[in-house]
């Protein structure tokens, strides 16, 4: 800047030829153009600009048209600011002083806004009078954007440590607790000033302090960070399962001096993981063959029973089609098995039959469900079969048994009729005894063909209405009631009783003539135990008269049946049509659905 003072021609500027100008100017000039700190100068009311070399890179692209020129011209941006500062000085004599004082200045071809100390005095002439300003100013702007941006991390920090979901503290080398956030308060129970009087140790289960404090010693020697899964026992006594990332801290000469650890709760996926390694040893122990199958049919896992049931190991299956195990006649279950997983639907349990390794085939209980990933998305199936060809062999030879028995119950009775054919078929006095002995005979011959289709276990008692007015048109009957399954003694006493309804329907009442009709209904009445409510009314028929004498077939209705249903059975005989009523206790041999029909 010496030689630019030196060549400049400063004819042309407020302040006229250098020969001309003050004593006090000169001298300040000298000095300033001498000096390493950054000093900028305004002389005059037009406040003519005079800098140094240390000043000049604060005013960038203003140099070098600023010097000599007045300030106005090339500080106009801020001369609003700067003017006032300058007026202070030079039309007051005073000493305008301030710290990172803001300053707006485009400089650098954009606006910005900077920051300097600065040092105003006034340069006074022979008489004391201010002629010019004297800057002294130190930018300050890099140190005010790191302390601003040092801040606003420690407040990012300050934000991070005390919000952060996980616990955070730092420790001396003996493991004293120097900081605690919040989360690690919340974790272990205890108030952080209660953390700030405690050793790690006081709050790690005892078992688990071994391994924590020789990777501690570890980390102490070596500056190695470490990881460890350990229970801390609560204030309350209750156990937390934590995860901890210990790291070092060095101080500025590198040597380490504390430790930070960063702490998350895991209970929750410890007590996952203990469920899902409970469900895994569940799996691989059943006596089920349970596999897994992703979206293309291949298998994807396969356990003891798959082993045990299929006769495959599992290197010999786990990526190979699951239509390996299927019956060529049912491969097309397993296409429709892919469709209902993939829809998100479990197949319910179905019998079906899989094929073993040397080909024969095995009876199972199938049963097939989703599997889906940590996204909820279905990437798979799960199946379990059950192998039930002991139950399959037990049906087929329970068949054949009650098969056999029914044969030789048919023949007692075929035995029995004969017997009855042959004692009484001479002598027409009691033919019509026989028949309807034989047509006796004949009902109880029905009713076990019922449960010999329920396996000697149960028969739908529509089943048991159905087969005992089989004999006569269905449009002669009105028939209501919901479905209910009969032991099977009430079986035979009900179509023995509807036998003897029917019967004298047919001879003397309502079923004896075009225009008879029959209302049999049933229904189920609540209570402790529920009963059973059964009613036979005829109508359109003959006008009824009491009998004189009761006939077998009444004492069967009125006596066997209520012994049977241990209920009460009454036979009225309304002029309008016959009408039985039965009012019988349900036992647990009973099942019935109040909500379906018959």
């Amino acid at each position: 800047m010496a030689d630019a003072f030196c060549n400049r021609d400063w004819d042309d500027t407020g302040l006229g030829p250098k020969e001309n100008w003050p004593t006090c100017l000169k001298v300040a000039v000298d000095i300033m153009l001498s000096a390493d700190a950054q000093i900028v100068m305004f002389w005059g009311e037009d406040f003519i600009a005079l800098y140094n070399d240390a000043y000049r890179p604060t005013i960038g692209s203003k140099h070098p048209q600023a010097l000599g020129r007045p300030a106005r011209e090339n500080w106009g941006e801020l001369w609003g600011d700067l003017e006032p500062l300058l007026r202070r000085v030079l039309d007051d004599g005073e000493t305008v002083a301030a710290k990172d004082r803001p300053f707006y200045i485009e400089r650098h071809g954009y606006p910005e806004t900077v920051y300097f100390d600065i040092s105003y005095s006034p340069v006074r002439d022979d008489t004391g009078k201010p002629l010019g300003v004297f800057c002294i100013v130190n930018e300050t702007s890099e140190r005010i954007r790191s302390e601003k941006a040092l801040r606003e991390s420690e407040e990012r920090l300050r934000a991070i440590f005390s919000q952060t979901a996980a616990g955070i503290g730092q420790l001396d080398l003996d493991g004293r607790i120097l900081l605690a956030n919040r989360r690690l308060s919340e974790i272990v129970g205890y108030t952080e000033a209660e953390l700030l009087t405690m050793h790690i140790q006081d709050l790690t289960l005892a078992e688990d302090w071994e391994e924590n404090a020789r990777l501690l010693e570890q980390m102490v020697a070596t500056g190695q960070s470490f990881e460890i899964e350990k229970r801390y026992v609560r204030k309350d006594g209750s156990l937390v399962w934590v995860s901890n990332s210990v790291s070092a801290l060095r101080d500025s000469g590198g040597k380490i001096r504390q430790a930070t650890a960063v702490i998350i709760d895991i209970t929750e996926r410890k007590r996952a993981q203990e469920v899902e390694r409970r469900l895994a040893a569940i799996i691989a122990s059943s006596d089920d063959a349970i596999l897994g199958t992703d979206l293309n049919m291949n298998i994807t896992s396969w356990n003891i029973g798959a082993e045990k049931l299929y006769g495959y190991r599992a290197d010999e299956t786990i990526g190979r089609s699951v239509l390996m195990l299927v019956p060529d006649d049912r491969l097309d279950e397993e296409p429709a098995i892919l469709r209902e997983v993939s829809a998100g639907r479990k197949v319910e349990p179905y019998e079906t039959k899989r094929r073993r390794r040397g080909g024969s085939q095995v009876d199972v209980l199938l049963s097939v469900s989703p599997i889906y990933d940590v996204y909820g998305r279905i990437v798979g199936a799960s199946k379990i079969a059950h192998d039930i060809s002991a139950r399959k062999e037990a049906e087929r030879l329970q068949a054949v048994l009650v098969g056999e028995l029914n044969h030789r119950v048919k023949n007692v009775l075929a035995t029995v009729m004969a017997i009855a054919r042959q004692t009484f078929g001479r002598d027409e006095a009691y033919r019509t005894g026989v028949d309807a002995f034989e047509a006796r005979l004949a009902s109880m011959s029905r009713a076990h063909d019922l449960l010999t289709h329920g396996s000697w276990e149960r028969a739908a008692l529509a089943a048991v209405v159905e087969q005992s007015l089989s004999p006569y048109s269905p449009e002669r009957f009105q028939i209501s009631g919901p479905h209910l399954q009969v032991a099977p003694r009430a079986v035979v006493s009900i179509s023995l009783a509807l036998h003897e309804l029917t019967t004298n329907a047919a001879k003397y009442g309502a079923l004896s003539v075009p225009a008879g009709r029959v209302v049999l209904s049933w229904w189920i009445e609540a209570g402790d135990p529920p009963r059973l409510r059964l009613r036979w009314q005829e109508s359109g028929g003959p006008k009824v008269e009491p009998p004189t004498k009761r006939g077998f077939g009444s004492r069967l209705i009125e006596s066997l049946l209520a012994a049977e249903l241990r209920g009460k059975v009454s036979i009225i005989y309304d002029p309008d049509g016959v009408l039985c009523e039965v009012d019988a206790e349900m036992t647990d041999a009973w099942e019935y659905d109040t909500s379906a029909p018959a």
